[in-house]
């Protein structure tokens, strides 16, 4: 089980498989285009700069209202499929 990453045109990035400390380091490993085994290392300056990314008012906001996001999103799947399934010729 992980996390996948899409780019804008829908096809996998990345697909994020844990993640570990090792020391003063954290390794995410991930599968690079959804099939090149990768380990990414952030160091603690690195960790650091992502803090600063990461209290910009648009991420905020996004934390904010994820469960609206979430279940909005889920609600369009389902739609998706109802109507996809609706569409099939009965045999």
């Amino acid at each position: 089980m992980g996390m996948t990453v899409y780019n804008p045109d829908g096809t996998v990035a990345s697909v994020f498989q844990g993640i570990k400390r090792d020391g003063n380091k954290l390794i995410l490993k991930q599968l690079a285009l959804g099939q090149v085994p990768m380990d990414v290392i952030i160091t603690p300056e690195e960790g650091l700069k992502s803090l600063g990314m990461g209290m910009s008012p648009g991420l905020l906001v996004f934390i904010l209202l994820f469960p609206y996001f979430y279940f909005s999103y889920r609600s369009e799947k389902k739609k998706k499929a109802a109507a996809s399934a609706a569409e099939k010729p009965k045999t």
